[in-house]
C-alpha cells in the first residue's frame, strides 16, 4: 500500500511539472495584430518557435520572404503589418 501511495504521489507529481511546463511555453506578446501573426505563423510552425528565434528587421523582413516562397500568403498590408510586429515585439534577444 506504501508502495502504491509513493508511485501515486510520484505520478501526480510528473503530471503537476508537465502542467506548469505547458503553461510556461513561449507566447506572442499582447499587442495589435497579434492574431494576425498567430495566424500567419501559426499555420506551419507552434508559435514558441517564433517567439523564442527573435530577429531584426531585416532578417524578419527576409524570413517572411522565405515563408512566402513555401506558400504562406499574406496580402501587401498584411504583410507589412506582420513585420512592424514581428520587429517591434520579437526583437533579437
Amino acid at each position: 500500500m506504501r508502495t502504491a501511495h509513493l508511485l501515486t504521489g510520484l505520478f501526480g507529481a510528473a503530471l503537476a511539472a508537465l502542467g506548469a511546463r505547458a503553461s510556461a511555453q513561449a507566447t506572442l506578446p499582447n499587442a495589435p495584430n497579434r492574431d494576425l501573426v498567430s495566424a500567419a505563423c501559426g499555420s506551419c510552425h507552434d508559435i514558441e518557435m517564433v517567439v523564442i528565434n527573435g530577429r531584426s528587421r531585416e532578417s524578419w523582413s527576409n524570413t517572411i520572404d522565405e515563408m512566402t516562397g513555401y506558400g504562406m500568403r499574406l496580402t501587401p498590408a498584411d504583410r507589412a503589418l506582420v513585420l512592424d510586429y514581428l520587429a517591434t515585439y520579437v526583437p533579437p534577444k
